[in-house]
């Protein structure tokens, strides 16, 4: 399998050609050429970074060799740091027929930008060599999503801005993989790891394999963790930040005693080490719910239901003091007040408010997503907002738990191709 890219045929602005063929051709370059020499990088990219379209932000990279590398390497990772959140990549449930598969909200916030639900399904959908279900999409990360198949997993990573799809070379240690995530931070690097956790040993250490695309290899890695055991519970969704993979363990019972608290795990995937840190008021949460981890402006949060109220809790002094700070207290009689001010047919699917749980968060301000099986709110904290997001259709839920819903926010990085596999060796 290799890389599966469409071009687009280009279109508009300096990327426009004329009806005579090769007199348009040599016009645009020395148009590119006289832009290029005239302009210093800095004002250049400037320039490039406020184009709005970034479909034709990347048609722009064939300009010129000095274009191409202009966004590749400092516009890619500027754009990056403020790209806007396009919408969620969640799992739903289709009550009647017990289906379960992959779908998409586009966030309101950003209407202008956001594709429809059944747009973006078919963007990725489109790109894959096979039909994707619910179990075969694994993770989104900055801009990329992570899809496995075969019982001896195969992985592919796409990028459905750039419409490109490639496929992993395959490990044929890999048997015993019961999840993978991804490892992509465009605003440091371009290149991804796709990071397997082996459970075939309960006790420690737990072996991670990771794939680097910029070695195009598999490495292992040994951490101080053992979670092999049936009785462990560890979220599926980790959260990637400064080389560092998070991922949450829940508390873990054996005779109806709890035996081990709530923590964050930490995997180093640069220096190799891991570690744990304690989530915060650990004793104040239920023993078998997971609150929620992400990222809001480069910083590591985390969000739970707790008693009636919603906390939002910062990680200071990340990898020094490991240290939480409470930053907002939500009265949940307080969210229910606004959501009385919702339409009927909302109000009757929300059923108590309890029942509400922490969905995601805004990657660039402090908004908090949460909701029910049948929608999702946001709350705006600088002015105590609540506003409705998305509701499904009747007889579709949102299928809840261990951090499920993904933010999907696009960028502009091209996936390098790893060439032809030998089919024979594809084949479990």
């Amino acid at each position: 399998m290799h890389l599966i890219n469409q071009r687009e045929t280009t279109q508009g602005g300096l990327m426009a050609t004329s009806l005579d063929g090769k007199a348009g051709e040599s016009k645009k370059c020395r148009c590119a050429s006289f832009l290029c020499s005239s302009l210093p990088d800095d004002v250049l990219v400037d320039i490039l970074c406020r184009v709005t379209d970034r479909k034709h932000l990347i048609r722009l990279k064939s300009v010129c060799k000095s274009w191409n590398n202009l966004i590749t390497d400092s516009c890619v990772p500027k754009i990056s740091a403020s790209s806007p959140l396009h919408g969620f990549i969640y799992p739903a449930l289709r009550v009647s027929r017990r289906e379960k598969y992959i779908d998409y909200i586009p966030c309101a916030m950003t209407p202008a930008v956001a594709p429809e639900p059944h747009e973006f399904v078919k963007s990725y959908s489109s790109l894959l060599p096979f039909e994707p279900d619910r179990g075969d999409f694994l993770d989104c990360c900055n801009g990329l999503l992570l899809f496995v198949e075969g019982s001896i997993p195969q992985y592919y990573v796409c990028n459905p801005l750039t419409k490109q799809c490639v496929v992993i070379p395959r490990d044929f240690t890999l048997e015993n993989i019961c999840s993978a995530s991804l490892a992509f931070d465009p605003f440091k690097s371009p290149h991804y790891r796709v990071v397997c956790f082996d459970y075939s040993e309960p006790k420690p250490p737990q072996k991670l394999r990771v794939f680097s695309s910029e070695t195009g290899s598999w490495t292992i890695q040994e951490t101080a963790f053992g979670y092999g055991s049936k009785k462990s519970r560890l979220a599926k969704h980790c959260i990637y930040l400064d080389g560092v993979l998070y991922r949450q363990s829940a508390s873990k019972q054996i005779d109806s005693k709890q035996i081990d608290s709530k923590r964050l795990l930490c995997f180093d995937l640069n220096r190799g080490n891991s570690r744990a840190i304690e989530l915060p008021e650990k004793e104040r949460l239920a023993p078998n719910d997971y609150g929620c981890i992400g990222l809001s402006r480069r910083h590591l949060c985390y969000f739970n239901l707790v008693g009636t109220a919603l906390h939002f809790w910062l990680l200071e002094d990340r990898c020094k003091n490991d240290r939480w700070t409470l930053i907002h207290n939500i009265n949940v009689d307080y969210l229910g007040k606004h959501l009385h001010r919702l339409d009927r047919i909302t109000i009757s699917r929300f059923g108590k408010i309890s029942a509400l749980r922490p969905f995601a968060l805004h990657p660039t301000s402090e908004v908090i997503f949460f909701g029910t099986r049948g929608a999702m709110l946001s709350y705006h904290p600088e002015d105590k907002r609540v506003e409705l997001i998305y509701r499904t259709k009747k007889d579709r839920q949102i299928i809840m738990g261990q951090n499920s819903v993904f933010p999907y926010t696009p960028c502009l990085v091209n996936l390098k191709d790893f060439g032809q596999l030998d089919c024979s060796l594809s084949q479990p």
